[in-house]
């Protein structure tokens, strides 16, 4: 290789006097090198931070299912604080999908719902069938919304990934079924109910690529029960009209497939 073309023009510039261009090449491999160095060691502590960011999320949404904010009582009891301590039951526990989520109103008063302020938490009832009447902590409706609020916006940057929202799925599409996304629509309005069907439907999503089949026919057999949650997946302000735009239509695709 004619190496005298460099050579001129790098003594040219008075970049090299009294080196060899040899030398000169060589800084620059090793600039190139140091640079790809770089970028290796700043992706693996991207990604580092994005898995202790991933941990701290995961293990507030346990904690939460986990925390005994929550009453069963058999039918035929009434909640008081005579019998909380033996009724209370952990969030997950009323996760269940044996009967729908329910707004039940008060029986003193038809125009609101039934409530119970117990050890300083307000509970509200949200399940009346054969056997239990459940209640849940306000508390705990507002930290699921909060939380959830949150893996939107780490969706929506980039920290969290379809494969992320793959192996949340029990803890994300259980509010989308069983009337749940009905009760936080009447009890939080269409902001807050258009956030959790937005990440329901991304897991969804997430659940097929990532051939999670069972999840994804069991929650396109109920959607397709409940046209009325439609306009929340249709005409989700959430959705951004085009990076979501091939995520959305995957999603119609399912529910039109499981059909």
């Amino acid at each position: 290789m004619n190496q005298q073309p460099i050579t001129d023009f790098l003594r040219y510039l008075r970049f090299t006097d009294g080196l060899s261009s040899s030398d000169v090449i060589g800084w620059i491999l090793a600039a190139f090198a140091g640079i790809v160095a770089y970028r290796l060691i700043d992706n693996m502590q991207m990604s580092i931070e994005r898995h202790n960011m991933l941990s701290v999320i995961e293990d507030a949404i346990s904690s939460l299912y986990d925390s005994q904010i929550a009453f069963s009582v058999p039918k035929g009891q009434t909640l008081s604080e005579d019998n909380s301590n033996e009724c209370r039951v952990m969030v997950r526990a009323i996760l269940h999908d044996f009967s729908d989520w329910q707004t039940v109103m008060s029986p003193d008063n038809p125009k609101e719902r039934d409530m119970r302020i117990i050890d300083h938490q307000r509970y509200i009832h949200i399940r009346k069938d054969e056997k239990y009447d459940e209640w849940i902590s306000t508390q705990a409706l507002h930290e699921i919304t909060l939380k959830m609020r949150r893996i939107e916006k780490m969706f929506k940057s980039g920290i969290v990934k379809r494969i992320d929202l793959s192996d949340m799925f029990r803890e994300i599409i259980p509010l989308g079924m069983s009337g749940r996304l009905q009760f936080f629509r009447s009890y939080y309005g269409e902001y807050d109910a258009e956030c959790l069907a937005y990440l329901v439907m991304q897991t969804v999503v997430s659940c097929n690529k990532y051939k999670n089949n069972d999840i994804v026919a069991e929650f396109a057999d109920y959607y397709r029960k409940h046209e009325e949650l439609r306009p929340l997946f249709e005409n989700n302000r959430r959705v951004r009209w085009f990076t979501d735009a091939a995520a959305l239509w995957t999603f119609r695709k399912l529910m039109e497939k499981q059909a």
